[in-house]
């Protein structure tokens, strides 16, 4: 009778030990399946992170260029007008009439390419660069109205081989003209002007001083 118990327990015991076995293994066996698998999930998220930051600093790096590249050219015209705009500033009040409209061809090419190039670039520009460009177009309209309307009333008049300026035009016209420049505050718009490109010039130097 002892035997027969002995034999059912041991067969009994045996069998758990076979059924424990199997459920570890099987345990052991989902357990490294989902390892597996959570890797795999995770490589495949790194993966995607990485190439995203690569595309992402393949786009920053093509948007800094253009920003770069767009500054390097107006940079130089904002130069230009500065120096034009000092020039007629300086010179303007004592020149001869030829003189003066040669001064405002001058700066009416500036203006216009100045014009020119932010229209064709503002796209690409930081902000500041282009709060300041709004400041500046606000002062250009002035000043190219002054300069205008000196550069008209200059044509009226031709400085003659001695030396001495003499009206050949039309006195209508130059009463208009006249009128006109009264009501612009001349040493304020030059100013202003002034003040505005150097201060544009200013934010694009900052900006390549940041990238050092």
């Amino acid at each position: 009778m002892d035997e027969l118990v002995k034999s059912a327990l041991e067969e009994y015991f045996s069998d758990f030990k076979e059924y424990h076995i199997i459920i570890l293994i099987s345990f052991t066996v989902i357990i490294a399946l989902l390892q597996i698998i959570q890797s795999y999930i995770v490589s495949k998220k790194i993966e995607k992170v990485k190439n995203d930051l690569k595309k992402s600093e393949i786009k920053f790096s093509k948007y800094n260029q253009l920003q770069v590249e767009a500054l390097s050219e107006i940079y130089p015209v904002l130069a230009d007008l500065l120096v034009n705009t000092v020039i007629i500033k300086s010179e303007f009040d004592k020149a001869s009439p030829e003189r003066i409209n040669s001064l405002a061809e001058n700066w009416g090419k500036s203006f216009n390419e100045t014009f020119h190039y932010f229209t064709q670039k503002q796209y690409i520009l930081t902000k500041s660069i282009n709060s300041k460009y709004a400041i500046l177009i606000g002062n250009l309209i002035k000043m190219n109205a002054y300069v205008r309307a000196e550069k008209q009333l200059s044509l009226l008049y031709l400085t003659l081989n001695n030396g001495e300026v003499e009206f050949k035009g039309d006195d209508e016209e130059r009463n208009k003209l006249s009128d006109e420049l009264s009501e612009i505050k001349k040493d304020e718009v030059m100013s202003e002007t002034i003040d505005s490109i150097s201060g544009l010039k200013s934010e694009i130097q900052y900006y390549f001083e940041k990238m050092e």
